[in-house]
């Protein structure tokens, strides 16, 4: 009560010096004798009860007491805020409504983030499976080619067989001995005609040849 009072009547423009700091009482005492004993002396005296009532009930509720400077204009708007409650109630709410915004503002943000995180993350997968598949795509395209390749080789080889039958047969159907009459070579000649369209077929068919457009 004594460091309380002390502090109370310095806030006032009281500052009692004991001659004795061992027991300062004496003097508190006499400072409030000449507080109570100025104007308005009873209305302080009932302030100061009052102050040590609030603050005894302030320590049993574990509150504290902090003194704050401000402007007219910013005290004014603080108690036109109050609404018929006390300044300090006041100053709680205030100070409990921005805790809670600020709290909110914080996980509205951090929500953001992690959308913003879930999002990248998607888009990122996607992309990742669209390669994949893309990938997987091209790999049956090469396989498909690699087939059609083989094929066409193969192909190629029969109708390069084919070709040297052909010229074998023609060879042996033409006849290349002079001494053929004309008629053996007329029908030599058909002969070889007619093995012409054979090996021609052979090669359409085994080569796939679309129908000759004329």
């Amino acid at each position: 009560m004594i460091d309380w009072l002390t502090k109370h009547l310095s806030r006032k423009g009281i500052h009692p010096q004991s001659p004795c700091p061992a027991d300062p009482r004496a003097e508190l005492i006499r400072a409030v004798h000449f507080l109570t004993n100025g104007p308005n002396g009873r209305h302080e005296f009932s302030k100061l009860k009052s102050a040590w009532r609030r603050y005894n009930s302030d320590k049993k509720r574990g509150s504290h007491v902090i003194q704050v400077r401000l402007p007219p204009r910013t005290r004014q708007q603080l108690f036109t805020l109050s609404k018929g409650t006390s300044v300090s109630e006041t100053v709680e709410r205030l100070i409990k409504e921005e805790s809670r915004f600020q709290k909110n503002k914080h996980q509205e943000i951090k929500d953001a983030i992690e959308g913003e995180i879930r999002r990248h993350e998607q888009s990122a997968l996607s992309q990742l499976d669209k390669a994949q598949k893309e990938s997987s795509f091209l790999k049956s395209q090469n396989k498909k080619l690699e087939a059609e390749l083989c094929a066409a080789q193969s192909e190629i080889g029969n109708i390069l067989l084919i070709v040297s039958e052909l010229e074998i047969a023609i060879g042996a159907q033409a006849g290349d001995d002079l001494g053929l009459s004309s008629s053996d070579k007329q029908e030599a000649l058909h002969r070889q005609a007619k093995l012409l369209d054979y090996y021609t077929a052979r090669i359409k068919a085994t080569a796939s040849l679309p129908p000759h457009q004329e």
